[in-house]
């Protein structure tokens, strides 16, 4: 099975592997069954309308991205065999085809499994030529469409409803058979077919009477999944078909195989063959333009080009040379054993059978045509389309280059406005959209490349002015360092001179200290002189009492009383000049204070400034080193910018 993949219909889409490629669109005979869509990535994507998909299997064959694939009957079929369910074999001919020199091993291996019967379809499509031979006999005007393939059927149904009246009314092999078993054979039990065909599974469901469609493409990967080896399978009988094998019925999956039937009967009948979804549904379109005596008795079609032996599940790519090699010996063989059973007067016993045991009308088909959807669109829509497309004129109208898959320009922008395909898929859209942005890219490069140029001048300029900053933050930073290192200097000058001022301040101290003594001194003397003095009055009043014996003691008291009145005037002399030492020695000191205030003021100053300096040094590196960095990222940008330009240009 086709699995994890998104289910549209029996015909699948794996959406991570479909690139938009359109090939499926262009493989499609059926014109809206491919719905084209962006998807959130902005990835376009085909997927399927179940309502119109005919189930042919072309999208597949021509997907080479492995995008597409196809679903049946398989698991379910198997699960119930496994339960034990009541299940018969219906194999189509294309199984010696399909499996090749192992067919009866892979048969084998099902009635292993527990298949209660295995059935030859090729009995069916005896059965259907003796039905359509003998439908004709009762209406010799009759024209007729084969219907074997179910993809023809499913275009006749769903898509083409005018071809419904032209269909033959006579079942495919496959029905035929289920059929006999049913009303003959008396089996009660379920069926499954095993077939070559994708459509069969809708054939199936519209028919009854089938219940499971396994595809000999599944079987066969159903069995390299579980190892099975057919060759080494026990065969444990010869005749490998339960019931009646077929004859010329064998070569119904080849082209023109029921044509080659009807003609061994009737030799003269008019058949018509068409095969491969390339031409059989334009040639299905024609057939309802003819009038009705221009048509063939049985138009012979088959959708797979090869036949049902080449059809897409199979499981094989055989060239139509090696699958005419595999069908001569069947055909040989089936031709030997129907001359068997002829009598010399020519009554073909099997058909002889036939018309003892089978009613013509149990074969009979009845065709209900299938609801769709159809979207009609005006010739205004299609217009609007076009001009969504960008296409105004007749002859880009008709440009018809079928990249989008379409035959026609036209038919892209009816599906465009039937909302089933979008106008980035159109080539000369997406062609056209390129161009104009292109052109508006080479305006914008043109701007581009002048403000590039005006940034070169820019950068120029930065260049030259980071140069001129690194330059000056290099001299501040080498000055600063010079200042630094000059009010160092500086402080180590002041702080002598706070050193001296404070020598200064101690030499005033002492001075002050012996002013003090200096009073002192200058006290005693004055108290000495005023003892003088006193005692020179007492020796002065002695010497008067003594008279002239004491004159001269007289002489000696004045001079004494003299010294003492010169020592008092001295030390009154002494007095004032320490006054005004002392006024001088305060105004000294209250010059120092303020020296000293002024020195401590200069020395913080200086420490201030010496920080100041040290710092505007620093940020002066600072300043440098960013502008190193500025330069190199200026550098960079300048080079980016001659890249740009380059690239531009």
């Amino acid at each position: 099975m086709f699995y994890g993949r998104l289910k549209m219909s029996v015909i699948c889409v794996e959406t991570e592997k479909c690139v938009g490629c359109n090939a499926c669109v262009r493989a499609c005979p059926v014109e809206d069954a491919n719905i084209a869509r962006m998807n959130d990535d902005g990835r376009l994507i085909i997927t399927i309308d179940d309502d119109r998909c005919i189930k042919c299997g072309a999208c597949i064959a021509a997907c080479s991205h492995g995008a597409r694939g196809f679903n049946d009957d398989i698991d379910r079929f198997l699960k119930d065999l496994k339960s034990g369910q009541e299940i018969a074999i219906i194999a189509a001919p294309a199984i010696k085809i399909a499996f090749d020199g192992n067919w009866r091993h892979a048969l084998q291996w099902l009635r292993n499994q527990g298949v209660k019967a295995i059935y030859d379809v090729s009995y069916g499509a005896d059965i259907c030529t003796w039905a359509h031979l003998r439908y004709l006999e009762k209406h010799p005007d009759a024209k007729v469409i084969s219907q074997p393939c179910a993809a023809v059927v499913n275009y006749a149904l769903r898509d083409k409803q005018e071809l419904i009246p032209h269909m033959s009314p006579i079942q495919s092999p496959m029905m035929c058979l289920a059929i006999y078993l049913r009303k003959v054979v008396g089996y009660r039990g379920k069926l499954a077919a095993l077939s070559p065909c994708i459509a069969k599974i809708d054939e199936f469901q519209q028919t009854g009477g089938i219940d499971y469609n396994v595809t000999m493409d599944h079987l066969k990967k159903y069995f390299e999944k579980q190892g099975v080896n057919l060759p080494q399978i026990k065969i444990y009988s010869e005749f490998e078909f339960d019931d009646h094998q077929g004859l010329e019925g064998a070569i119904y999956p080849r082209p023109g195989g029921l044509m080659r039937n009807l003609q061994i009967h009737k030799p003269d009948m008019s058949v018509v063959t068409s095969e491969g979804t390339e031409k059989l549904f334009k040639e299905l379109d024609l057939y309802l333009e003819q009038r009705k005596d221009q048509l063939p008795t049985v138009f012979d079609v088959l959708s797979c080009e090869t036949g049902c032996n080449g059809g897409p599940a199979t499981g094989v790519d055989y060239h139509r040379f090696a699958m005419s090699d595999i069908m001569y010996d069947v055909e040989q063989y089936a031709s030997k054993v129907r001359k068997k059973n002829t009598t010399r007067k020519g009554v073909d016993l099997q058909f002889a059978g036939f018309d003892k045991t089978l009613n013509l009308n149990d074969y009979i088909r009845v065709y209900k045509p299938l609801k769709r959807s159809d979207v009609k669109v005006t010739e205004a829509d299609i217009n609007r389309a076009f001009e969504g497309l960008g296409k105004y004129t007749v002859e880009e109208r008709r440009f018809d280059c079928h990249a989008c898959g379409y035959k026609s320009c036209r038919e892209m922008a009816i599906a465009i406005a039937k909302g089933i395909n979008e106008k980035e898929n159109c080539y000369q859209y997406i062609t056209k959209t390129i161009h104009e942005e292109r052109q508006k890219v080479d305006a914008v490069n043109s701007e581009v490349l002048k403000m590039n140029q005006e940034l070169m001048a820019v950068f120029e300029q930065l260049t030259h002015n980071i140069d001129k900053v690194k330059e000056e933050a290099g001299d501040i930073r080498e000055t600063g360092t010079k200042s630094a290192q000059e009010m160092t200097s500086v402080a180590d000058h002041v702080h002598q001179l706070n050193a001296l001022n404070q020598n200064i301040v101690n030499a005033m101290k002492n001075i002050n200290d012996n002013i003090s003594k200096y009073n002192d001194m200058t006290q005693d003397v004055e108290s000495i002189a005023s003892k003088i003095n006193l005692l020179s009055l007492n020796a002065a009043i002695e010497a008067a009492r003594a008279g002239e014996a004491g004159r001269g003691f007289a002489v000696v008291a004045s001079n004494i009383r003299d010294l003492s009145d010169s020592s008092k005037r001295s030390v009154g002399s002494a007095r004032e000049n320490d006054e005004g030492i002392k006024n001088s020695m305060d105004e000294i000191n209250v010059v120092i204070g303020n020296f000293n205030e002024t020195v401590e003021e200069m020395v913080n100053v200086v420490n201030a400034t010496i920080q100041n300096v040290e710092r505007t040094s620093e940020n002066s590196k600072r300043i440098e080193d960013s502008m190193i960095t500025v330069s190199e990222i200026a550098d960079k940008v300048q080079e980016v910018i001659q890249q740009t330009n380059s690239i531009l240009t």
